[in-house]
């Protein structure tokens, strides 16, 4: 966990993980990248969670996410239609200053 700790402080400024830790980090100021995000093991559920990483700072409630592939599968096309919903939602909470319904 030291690596998180040192990416938490910005001691580190990248990380290359598994999907161990698509739930349960939040670090301000991350963005993520998803190499292969066309394997079978990045279903639409978990493409959206990964991404729910980012963004996640009250000062910084912006990021990229990065999804590598080569072939474009439907779980991408769902997970990228979730997330650009939810992104819409996230806005309109925001303009109406209605984050702490989040």
């Amino acid at each position: 966990m030291q690596k998180v700790k040192n990416l938490r402080t910005g001691s580190d400024r990248y990380l290359v993980t598994t999907t161990i830790l698509e739930r349960g980090i939040t670090i301000a100021r991350l963005n993520v990248m998803v190499l292969q995000a066309d394997a079978p093991i990045f279903s639409e559920t978990v493409l959206v969670q990964i991404a729910g990483r980012v963004g996640r700072d009250k000062d910084y409630p912006t990021g990229d996410v990065v999804l590598a592939y080569q072939e474009m599968t439907s779980a991408l096309r769902a997970a990228k239609k979730q997330i650009k919903l939810l992104n819409k939602k996230a806005t309109q909470l925001l303009k109406n200053d209605e984050v702490s319904t989040l």
